[in-house]
């Protein structure tokens, strides 16, 4: 079978490669689409973590089993099911945790061997490529986990990837008012199609203390630090983009004003059965997205890395 693999570093080859064997429990699904994710371009950027070369790199997937009509999102993380992150419902937080594209070979192929819990029905007249949106806008909704959106909130996102477009997604169509910032212009563009009711080429150019709640969508220094800077005594400001692993973090700001600074990492389940469904009810606009064959995935990871794309973000479509 057709797959992308990563061989380090910047270095991608489509290559013919043997087609995955599912172990007990596992069903081999035929990819329709597979989403680039900013997770992918850090290990094309050198930052692969515990990724290690060659690896079939993709989490973000739709698809359909032989014999079935039905479409499938997968959930691609897998959790050890005794721990007490997993008791309570949180594989994300499970320190033996896995992830497709990270763990074990993800879905930039034909074919991807997953277990069979993994497999989420798709309903019934929800495109592939609207479908594929459900892993990212599952990260986005855990992000606002126990902050009850509504008309009249004040949410800023900062970072207009695919994972900040959603939370503009997902805030807007709860009533906030959303700002959206990011110095991209075609990712300033795409926030105002999915909702945003401003947007601004810099976080630092926010008014200070006046958001609700702050989405970090990119995880450096100076957006952690705008974004501490524009939320309201009192308000909440949610990390989620790791662009950077360690910096500075103005403690006392956070003390004297109130304020909850936290981290998001993935979803649940239910989010992402969350995320399904409000997809499938309302979806968002998707010109930001752009389909490609597989065989051009070395290409599409350098335009993104290198914002060169049109587009967003790219999927990937195996032949």
């Amino acid at each position: 079978m057709e797959a992308l693999v990563w061989l380090g570093g910047d270095k991608l080859s489509v290559r013919d490669v043997e087609q995955p064997e599912p172990a007990d429990g596992e069903a081999l699904l035929r990819v329709s689409l597979a989403g680039i994710c900013g997770s992918d371009l850090h290990a094309y950027r050198g930052a692969g973590g515990k990724r290690r070369p060659p690896l079939v790199l993709g989490h973000e997937a739709v698809g359909r089993l032989d014999g079935d009509d039905r479409l499938f999102a997968v959930f691609p993380l897998q959790g050890c099911q005794a721990c007490p992150a997993c008791q309570a419902g949180r594989e994300n937080l499970c320190p033996n945790r896995q992830l497709l594209g990270l763990d074990r070979p993800g879905t930039f192929a034909e074919l991807v061997a997953v277990p069979a819990s993994a497999l989420v029905p798709v309903p019934a007249g929800v495109p592939a490529e609207v479908a594929v949106l459900t892993e990212p806008l599952a990260t986005a909704l855990a992000v606002f986990r126990g902050f009850e959106l509504g008309p009249g909130q004040r949410v800023a996102v900062i970072g207009c990837g695919s994972i900040g477009l959603l939370a503009v997604y997902a805030a807007a169509r709860s009533g906030c008012l959303v700002a959206a910032a990011d110095p991209v212009a075609r990712r300033r563009q795409a926030a105002t199609e999915v909702g945003a009711g401003s947007v601004a080429d810099s976080a630092e150019s926010w008014p200070a203390k006046e958001a609700d709640f702050v989405v970090d969508a990119v995880g450096i220094e100076q957006t952690w630090s705008a974004a501490l800077t524009a939320v309201r005594p009192g308000g909440t400001v949610d990390v989620v983009g790791l662009g950077q692993n360690a910096g500075i973090v103005e403690v006392g700001d956070i003390v004297r004003s109130g304020l909850t600074l936290r981290g998001t990492y993935a979803y649940t389940r239910d989010d992402f059965a969350a995320a399904l469904a409000m997809l499938a009810e309302q979806p968002p606009s998707i010109s930001w997205l752009e389909r490609l064959p597989l065989k051009e995935g070395p290409e599409a990871f350098e335009s993104l890395a290198t914002l060169q794309a049109p587009a967003v973000k790219i999927l990937l479509e195996p032949a």
